[in-house]
């Protein structure tokens, strides 16, 4: 979903059979005097009564998380103009980001995209706001040690559609274990296999694949890429950093030890 200002009317992009198209076309069929069907795709709105699409210019984009104020301001200073609502079909949909969970520490967790994607992180950012510690380009870090912080990564498993990008939760690194339950591993395996974890990595993966997926991590998260920023983030790159170079290091030399 997202709402702009395009010179001679304020356009409004949701998705075909989302709840919310359902109740902005119910809306504007109720309160508008105006409605001219252009295509199968687009749609009119125009009322000489500016509270009417003020309100929905307000309902609209807070529903899509648009938070920067400026821009909620300029649109409002159009909403004289008509509207235009421009119904999406599936696959018009241009992005999909998907997000995967890592644990840094029994009370860290690393939300990481897949690429870099300023609506889901602001979804994100939004969802999980008590929680948030430092935040990258494409990545968020938070605190699960309040009560309710499984509660709302739960609501996060499953695809969402914010403005024209389909969030997908990537949860196959933690459902995907094949190996016995922790409780029943001596202490050495339980740490080898968080060693696995810190590097997206299953316990049956090829060496070759679980190498690949740490020069990914240490380029991305090397800490001269943060050089400069908030004392709080470079914390957090150099810890995550010296995890992933531990974890390689170790599961390194388990294979080094079998060959």
């Amino acid at each position: 979903m997202c709402i702009n200002y395009c010179n001679r009317y304020v356009q409004i992009e949701l998705l075909q059979g989302s709840l919310l198209l359902k109740k902005v076309l119910e809306y504007a069929q109720k309160h508008f005097s105006q409605i001219l069907t252009l295509s199968s795709s687009l749609l009119i709105l125009d009322d000489n009564s500016s509270f009417k699409k003020d309100y929905l210019i307000n309902w609209i984009y807070h529903a899509g998380l648009q938070e920067e104020k400026a821009a909620l301001e300029v649109l409002l200073l159009h909403s004289a103009l008509p509207i235009r609502i421009k119904i999406l079909q599936t696959n018009h949909i241009l992005h999909k980001v998907k997000v995967s969970l890592s644990l840094i520490s029994p009370h860290k967790i690393l939300l990481s995209l897949d690429q870099e994607n300023r609506v889901a992180k602001r979804y994100l950012k939004s969802l999980f706001a008590p929680y948030l510690i430092a935040e990258t380009h494409t990545a968020v870090y938070l605190c699960s040690t309040q009560s309710d912080f499984w509660a709302n990564v739960l609501d996060l498993i499953s695809t969402k559609v914010i403005h024209n990008v389909a969030i997908e939760f990537d949860c196959d690194g933690l459902k995907g274990q094949k190996s016995p339950p922790m409780s029943f591993l001596t202490q050495k395996e339980q740490t080898l296999r968080q060693h696995y974890l810190a590097l997206h990595s299953r316990f049956d993966d090829d060496f070759r694949s679980i190498k690949k997926r740490y020069l990914k991590l240490a380029k991305a998260y090397h800490p001269d890429n943060v050089y400069g920023k908030d004392g709080a983030v470079i914390a957090v790159y150099a810890e995550y950093f010296k995890k992933i170079n531990e974890a390689y290091q170790a599961i390194k030399k388990v294979h080094t030890s079998i060959l």
